[in-house]
């Protein structure tokens, strides 16, 4: 009965992220940031919430291409709430959830890219994901890590986020500031999405 009562609580109390992962149609992408919230922190040579709603809208492109049903939670500049974003992303049935971001860091040395994930279940999409745009820079890799990000551990179904390299450093940020590079972000991070489907 002990046990029995442990294993229950165990399924009450699992977060969405950690349920296993399931085929899909539909991605929901997260452009970071918007509007009010520019994104990174002051030392940011370029804006993030730019670069980061080009690169959802390059990504949508290319898996819309692909056969894919896409969501964005923005697809203009404007601000919506980590809880609005998490609410689009449960709305879908059949989904996965893929936050684009720039990072920033004190440190202007600081220079890569690095793919986050919530639950078991964002981990072989992470892998992927970090695998190919790790194929468009000579930055570090950085790579797959453990969060607890509110749009990763409040979304039912498979969820990433992936930090597209440093605002606060110059080559990552010259990077950024081209659209052959975004696109290229974008690209990779499309053939990544559509190699896990096809995993499933």
């Amino acid at each position: 009965m002990y046990r029995l009562a442990i294993l229950l609580s165990a399924i009450l109390w699992a977060t969405p992220s950690t349920w296993a992962a399931r085929p899909f149609n539909t991605v929901v992408i997260d452009a970071g940031h918007g509007g009010t919230d520019a994104g990174g922190i002051r030392q940011n040579l370029i804006p993030e919430k730019g670069v980061a709603l080009d690169v959802a809208r390059r990504l949508r492109v290319k898996l819309a291409d692909a056969g894919l049903r896409t969501v964005m939670t923005r697809s203009s500049d404007v601000f919506i709430p980590l809880g609005t974003r998490a609410s689009i992303a449960n709305a879908q049935s059949r989904a996965i959830f893929v936050s684009i971001h720039f990072n920033s860091a004190l440190r202007a040395g600081a220079r890569g890219i690095e793919t986050y994930y919530a639950g078991a279940s964002g981990i072989p999409l992470a892998r992927r994901i970090q695998k190919n745009v790790m194929t468009t820079t000579t930055g570090e890799n950085r790579g797959i890590k453990k969060a607890n990000y509110y749009v990763l551990r409040k979304t039912k179904c498979t969820a990433v986020l992936v930090e597209c390299g440093f605002l606060t450093n110059r080559q990552d940020a010259a990077l950024a500031s081209s659209a052959t590079y975004r696109d290229r972000l974008a690209t990779q991070i499309a053939r990544a999405i559509i190699s896990y489907r096809n995993s499933l």
